[in-house]
């Protein structure tokens, strides 16, 4: 009788956590929504700088994206390719020749639909190399 017990105590047990286990999180679920945005420069005197957003939001609820390149004097850029799809239609660009020769830099500015605070990391990258990250919110 002990032993049937304790095999009907088990099972519901087992039966409970599977439950438990298959019923969605939604809380974990609208943690996930995220947003990757990288564009290439392709600059006047050969050199590529891609910079790689991060943005913990969905696509919808990105207003607009500014990236302000900061070159050497006499460099412009000929070319963007946007890589992120719908979202390259909010996406802008400003170029400011007053870096020292050699060096370049970036500044993003991110504009959310709506008051929350959403996390954005942006990586710069010269030529595919030398990753340069730094994090802030919108």
């Amino acid at each position: 009788m002990q032993k049937i017990n304790l095999l009907y105590r088990l099972a519901f047990l087992v039966i409970a956590v599977l439950s438990l286990s298959v019923i969605p999180n939604t809380r974990a679920l609208a943690a996930l929504r995220y947003c990757r945005t990288d564009p290439i420069f392709a600059l006047s005197n050969g050199d590529k700088l891609t910079v790689t957003l991060d943005i913990s939001t969905d696509e919808a609820s990105i207003k607009s994206v500014t990236y302000i390149l900061h070159v050497p004097a006499g460099v412009t850029v000929k070319n963007v390719v946007y890589t992120a799809g719908g979202l390259s239609a909010k996406e802008t660009y400003k170029v400011f020749q007053d870096a020292a020769a050699s060096s370049y830099s970036t500044d993003t500015l991110v504009m959310i639909s709506g008051t929350t605070k959403v996390a954005v990391t942006a990586t710069t990258r010269l030529n595919g190399t030398g990753d340069v990250a730094i994090s802030g919110y919108n």
